[in-house]
């Protein structure tokens, strides 16, 4: 996949929450109220880092993901919590380098509607905003974001392999793991489970990576080691009590996972594939085991 520089501008305008301060208690303002849900801007000065974001789509079987490459942490982080924790100052904790954001408004696509609803000769704003709104599909986003840096804060001699290639890995991991995400989420949005969902998304991105699934990989990602936990470890994001009471659960999942590979994977095809075709192939067999 390509990505190109991204318009910060045009951006701000499609969320106009990053026009907003990061501020405790700042979701339940009338400020952010007007911003998100008129478009209003909140008159920020954009702090981002130019010509280092880049943008960039992929096509899946859910339709086509928006994605967005922060390389600089703070970047990823603002952004994460202006538009997945409404501006609020939420704490991201290291081992997490990637999202994705379901459900975002954009303001792009409804001013853009409007545009072509008065081109058409038709001039009640009021009631065609209503009735374009009350369809979220018609102008809500799915949006990935993706740091860079090491996959779950691995370091690259413990996973093995000299810096810049494990960050390169680390990147395409992380972008087919959201991917799986999207794709999940869209195709089958009655079967939600965190840890489930979290173990074949790092299926999914190890795959994509290596062409074969490391179920001790696997393990390392969540921070799990000989049936305990390491403090730091991603598992803790998605325990809602004690981290030690799941691991039992994630480590069946992981075999799971792991007998999935063995029996339905194909990595010799794999790796005769064209590089064109692996996408597909890929998305394919996601959506065969989910």
């Amino acid at each position: 996949m390509e990505f190109k520089p991204c318009d910060i501008q045009k951006l701000m305008q499609a969320y106009p929450q990053l026009t907003l301060p990061l501020r405790a208690g700042i979701s339940q303002t009338q400020e952010y109220r007007d911003v998100v849900l008129k478009g209003e801007s909140g008159g920020r000065v954009s702090s981002w880092h130019y010509g280092e974001i880049q943008q960039g789509q992929c096509l899946t079987p859910a339709g086509t993901a928006n994605i967005l490459y922060l390389p600089k942490r703070k970047d990823f982080e603002q952004m994460y919590q202006a538009l997945g924790f409404r501006c609020e100052p939420t704490r991201i904790l290291p081992s997490v380098g990637a999202v994705f954001i379901n459900g975002l408004p954009n303001w792009n696509t409804i001013r853009e509607h409007q545009a072509a609803y008065l081109r058409s000769g038709k001039f009640d704003l009021n009631e065609e905003f209503v009735r374009f709104t009350s369809d979220r599909k018609n102008y809500c986003d799915s949006l990935i974001l993706l740091s860079r840096g090491a996959y779950s804060s691995i370091p690259a001699e413990r996973a093995g392999f000299p810096r810049g290639e494990w960050e390169k890995l680390s990147l395409k991991i992380r972008m087919y793991h959201e991917l799986t995400h999207f794709v999940c989420r869209r195709l089958f949005p009655e079967k939600k489970d965190k840890i489930r969902d979290e173990i074949i998304a790092d299926g999914i991105g190890l795959l994509a990576a290596f062409g074969r699934y490391d179920p001790s990989m696997a393990c390392m990602f969540l921070g799990i080691e000989e049936g305990s936990f390491r403090p730091g470890g991603r598992l803790e994001e998605y325990a809602d009590n004690d981290v030690q009471t799941i691991i039992p659960e994630a480590e069946r999942l992981i075999r799971e996972m792991e007998d999935a590979a063995i029996t339905g994977w194909g990595e010799e095809a794999w790796l005769k594939l064209p590089e064109k075709e692996k996408e597909p192939y890929l998305f394919r067999f996601l959506t065969e085991i989910y």
